[in-house]
């Protein structure tokens, strides 16, 4: 059964159940109390005939002709039969069945001796009063209803009942239905939109925001963000798939010109046994040489996977920059390449000191391969972070370029007769990022190119 139902027929329950108890507990106190009206009403109308016959002489009235009478046993109306004291009807405004009521002596009695008596003669309830008039004489009177009175009163309130039962039974299923559906209606559009973003793959698509507060509202919000989250998650995945095929795609082609040359080479060799010596050394040395080639892609592949797969959780500890700075200006010596050096602060930060060393010799042998004949190292302490700036005086790299340097092998028009793969400036944004941290190219002081690199400073000590 659907949740729209069941939620009617939870109400219409919940409500027959309180209009039962409602109905059961009328009936009660209307049934208890039905009788004591009667008889009360009863006792008031005899009561009332017996003060007035105080007044009069009842041997003087002449007696009624029961046949002009109406029947009491009939009518719903209450009536009086007068009585002498030896029980004996002397006038009535009723009779039952052509004849005035038939008292039985035993309530003349009790009411010639206490003043009053009552009684259920003939379905005929009856109250009676003992009555002295002016003469001195006694008697009764009897105030009588049909029983029947009561007991119509009653079937008339059951019935009643019955017809507001059913008619507040009607409204509430009505109104649970409406408004089940009226609240319900987000969860229905929730459904069908779910079903539609899972037919067609748009996840772009969004539930209305709805401004109530309630489980409705926080429902809306909390799928909307779901699909946020999804949809985000979703590009994110996109690019990177993007980005893996491209990499294969380069990496191919990279290893692809190597290959093809070992191979010609190799052929060569194979093939021109009569070969003049100096064609075999020059397909021996083509072969080294595209080897060395192929052994410094593989590794800076290799580099370059690690520093994926490490993440922020290969951070080992606090890193002296100025050391690892130092570290990087020895290994220069050998370079054709004037590089200085310079450093100020508490340079700390945390990391993996032979990372940090690997981003900063990558940038340093970029100006050597693709810079002048100078470079320059700074480092100094910034607000919460460390700044290193390497910068040298080559041809420096396009505005258009300076974002996509990074790209795993990416090379600049100006640059792609030199010598390299486009991975370094790849493996060393990674490193950095690696490090919560980023670097930007840039135009240095002498118009060559300039590498900014920031990393969050370290709070402990070496």
């Amino acid at each position: 059964m659907k949740i729209r139902w069941r939620l009617a027929w939870y109400g219409v329950g919940l409500t027959a159940a309180v209009l039962a108890l409602f109905i059961i507990l009328i009936t009660a106190l209307l049934v208890g109390s039905a009788g004591d009206d009667q008889d009360e009403l009863l006792a008031g109308i005899a009561d009332d005939a017996a003060s007035s016959l105080a007044t009069v002489v009842v041997g003087e009235a002449d007696q009624g002709n029961p046949l002009l009478l109406p029947d009491g046993s009939t009518s719903d109306q209450p009536f009086t039969t007068i009585y002498d004291e030896a029980g004996q009807p002397v006038h009535g405004t009723a009779t039952v069945d052509g004849v005035f009521l038939d008292l039985p002596a035993a309530l003349v009695v009790e009411a010639l001796d206490s003043g009053h008596s009552e009684a259920t003669i003939d379905g005929m309830r009856t109250q009676v009063r003992r009555w002295d008039d002016l003469a001195g004489e006694s008697g009764v009177v009897a105030a009588s209803q049909a029983v029947r009175v009561v007991d119509e009163q009653i079937q008339g309130a059951r019935g009643f009942f019955v017809v507001f039962a059913i008619i507040a039974l009607i409204a509430p299923l009505v109104g649970a239905w409406f408004m089940s559906g009226r609240a319900l209606a987000p969860v229905r559009l929730l459904a069908r939109t779910t079903d539609e973003i899972g037919e067609t793959g748009d996840l772009t698509r969004r539930l209305p925001p709805v401004e109530r507060e309630d489980e409705v509202g926080v429902l809306t919000k909390s799928f909307n963000s779901m699909l946020d989250t999804i949809e985000s998650a979703t590009s994110e995945r996109d690019l990177t798939i993007d980005a893996q095929q491209r990499f294969i795609a380069d990496a191919s082609h990279e290893l692809r010109s190597p290959l093809t040359s070992i191979l010609a080479n190799a052929g060569f060799l194979l093939e021109r046994h009569d070969a003049n010596p100096e064609d075999r050394l020059d397909a021996t040395e083509d072969i080294r040489t595209e080897a060395n080639r192929m052994s410094e892609l593989v590794e800076r592949l290799l580099t370059l996977a690690r520093a994926d797969a490490s993440g922020a959780a290969g951070l080992l500890g606090p890193v002296d920059v100025a050391g690892v700075i130092a570290s990087v200006q020895r290994r220069a010596r050998n370079l054709e390449l004037e590089l200085t050096v310079s450093t100020s602060g508490d340079l700390v930060v945390d990391g993996d000191a032979h990372a940090l060393a690997e981003l900063l010799w990558i940038l340093v042998d970029n100006a050597d391969k693709h810079g002048g004949a100078r470079a320059s190292i700074t480092a100094h302490q910034g607000v919460d972070e460390v700044i290193i700036v390497v910068t040298d005086n080559g041809h420096g790299i396009n505005e258009a370029d300076r974002e996509a340097v990074f790209d795993r092998f990416h090379r600049s028009d100006s640059a792609r007769s030199g010598p390299g793969h486009g991975l370094g400036l790849s493996i060393a944004d990674t490193i950095a990022r690696n490090h919560g941290g980023s670097i930007q190219a840039g135009v240095g002081e002498s118009d060559g190119a300039s590498f900014t690199v920031r990393l969050p400073a370290s709070g402990g000590n070496i």
